[in-house]
């Protein structure tokens, strides 16, 4: 099926272009308000029938999976967020697990000359559902100032524990290599591979990874739930890096080699891959010296 998701190439060069805040400020001012007065004149979705679709694309009782999705692209859902999130709760059920993302932007205090990270207060920069998740009761959340996760389910405060030990976000000890463990599903609503956080996992598997990604170790003070406070130190990726890497370059390799599938759903569509099918598909690349940041060498195959 042809995606409707997928960015131009021309709209990808002018986000390239701009930085990081502006794209945030326009999307929050212009382009979501815009699909906002689009979803009122729309049938009301319900979620028994979010459920239906998830469990027809193939989500099963004690899945885990990790979610990144674009809410206003689904369509009109009664009870918004909350009504997706208990539709994957109550479909993988007790034992399962629910994932998503709860990047944040770096927040430097200038007056004590160091890095904070509030577990409990940060918010989440990727969108209106891992935001309105990450506030529930028994949610957890990993120690990481950009590339923490949240979790829900019996194994969540196990899977996120172990990130700050790590020397990048992606780290043995952290929750990344844990979704390998569990051979979670990743499941990405309205989004392409722009939003599929796993394809990072490769940078630090794969240890002759073609490409510097991580900047130095910086100092950062974690606030923790309890009002505790510890100091850690953490990389992220370079700055601008951004500008160069090219993640639909992806598309077609996950779907030349059957690892993806793609679904209709709502008023979008949804991508499923396994976490251990991005990561093995991308270290076969980089044995290539084919990254995410020249995808022209993949072109040239």
């Amino acid at each position: 099926m042809g995606s409707k998701v997928r960015e131009s190439r021309l709209k990808a060069a002018v986000k390239k272009m701009m930085p990081f805040g502006m794209q945030k400020f326009i999307y929050k001012n212009i382009v979501r308000k815009a699909r906002n007065l689009k979803l009122k004149s729309q049938k009301k979705i319900i979620k028994e029938s979010i459920k239906k679709e998830l469990i027809k694309i193939g989500l099963k009782k004690g899945d885990a999976v990790i979610v990144h999705s674009s809410l206003s692209r689904i369509g009109f859902i009664e009870d918004g967020a909350d009504s997706l999130i208990d539709a994957f709760l109550e479909v993988v059920g007790e034992d399962g697990l629910l994932v998503m993302p709860a990047f944040s932007a770096l927040n430097y205090d200038e007056s004590k000359k160091i890095y904070i990270f509030d577990v409990k207060n940060t918010p989440a920069y990727a969108g209106a559902v891992p935001e309105t998740f990450r506030k529930r009761k028994w949610v957890f959340r990993s120690i990481s100032p950009t590339h923490s996760l949240i979790a829900y389910g019996k194994k969540a405060k196990w899977f996120t524990e172990g990130q700050e030990k790590c020397d990048n976000p992606y780290g043995k000890e952290g929750p990344f290599y844990k979704l390998l463990e569990l051979d979670a599903k990743i499941f990405l609503i309205g989004v392409d591979q722009l939003a599929n956080s796993s394809i990072h996992i490769v940078e630090d598997k794969y240890k002759d990874f073609p490409i510097k990604v991580w900047t130095e170790k910086s100092k950062v003070l974690v606030i923790y739930p309890d009002g505790s406070r510890k100091i850690i130190y953490a990389r992220w990726h370079i700055p601008n890096l951004y500008k160069k890497r090219d993640n639909n370059m992806l598309e077609k390799p996950f779907l030349e080699e059957k690892l993806m599938r793609i679904y209709p759903f709502f008023n979008t569509e949804v991508r499923v891959i396994r976490v251990k099918d991005v990561a093995d598909c991308m270290e076969r690349l980089a044995k290539k010296k084919i990254t995410i940041y020249n995808p022209e060498a993949y072109k040239s195959t």
